[in-house]
């Protein structure tokens, strides 16, 4: 509840933040920031409450499912192992280690080729971190299972910034343009980015070109690297 309010509080802020800047002035010349800047500050934050939502949602099942292996674990019969067995292969696909596929969406992104309106700020039309990030967000709050980008597979520990003219995911830098596929409901992610007030859809609005197809069978491949722990250990219960 904290997290909400202060997310609350912060795209508040942004926002007063952005008309004040709007509204100064530097030698006799008003500062501009485009709609488009705002409007990517507002779906960035309202995604990051969207995923707190879901944190909670996952706290929930994992206590439920924690009886669940309590209730079995006094049950003489191989349920539980099998159980175990069966969970630990879906969580090696989730981690990213094994191979997947499925039905799903796969989107074309790249910067735009429209002459730009007299004054207009180049960085409206180039495609950046943040439009990225969003999309990812808009796919995962509308069930993705599993997403890419240029063939780099996300996982928890992905990270996407910006970098010059390039973008880096995963420690490695990609030019434009950039493909994301994504396997889960893919009527309901493409209604999400292609809808009238999807991302998708804001994204070519400013002129920035915004494709998406929907796809029967897509394959991701496992992560190059399998991920490393160096501090990490298994915490050990106070006496």
């Amino acid at each position: 509840m904290k997290l909400r309010i202060l997310f609350v509080f912060v795209l508040c802020f942004v926002i007063g933040f952005s008309i004040i800047i709007q509204s100064r002035a530097t030698n006799g010349q008003q500062l501009y920031v485009s709609s488009k800047t705002i409007t990517d500050y507002q779906t960035t934050i309202e995604s990051e409450i969207e995923n707190i939502k879901q944190i909670e949602k996952l706290i929930e099942k994992t206590e439920k499912k924690l009886e669940e292996y309590r209730a079995l674990s006094t049950d003489e019969s191989n349920e539980l192992k099998d159980r175990i067995l069966q969970e630990h292969e879906m969580y090696k696909a989730i981690s990213g280690n094994t191979d997947v596929q499925g039905e799903g969406v796969v989107v074309f992104i790249d910067d735009g080729t429209r002459e730009l309106y007299e004054g207009e700020d180049p960085n409206v039309v180039l495609v950046h971190d943040m439009d990225i990030l969003a999309v990812i967000n808009e796919l995962n709050r509308s069930g993705a299972e599993v997403i890419s980008v240029n063939g780099q597979r996300l996982t928890n520990n992905s990270s996407i910034s910006c970098s010059g003219y390039t973008i880096r995911i995963n420690d490695q830098f990609f030019a434009r343009p950039f493909v994301i596929r994504a396997i889960g409901d893919s009527k309901r992610m493409a209604a999400a980015l292609v809808g009238p007030e999807g991302y998708g859809t804001v994204l070519n609005d400013y002129g920035i070109i915004f494709r998406l197809s929907i796809e029967d069978d897509i394959t991701i491949n496992k992560i190059a690297e399998y991920q490393t722990y160096q501090y990490m250990t298994k915490a050990s219960k106070e006496e």
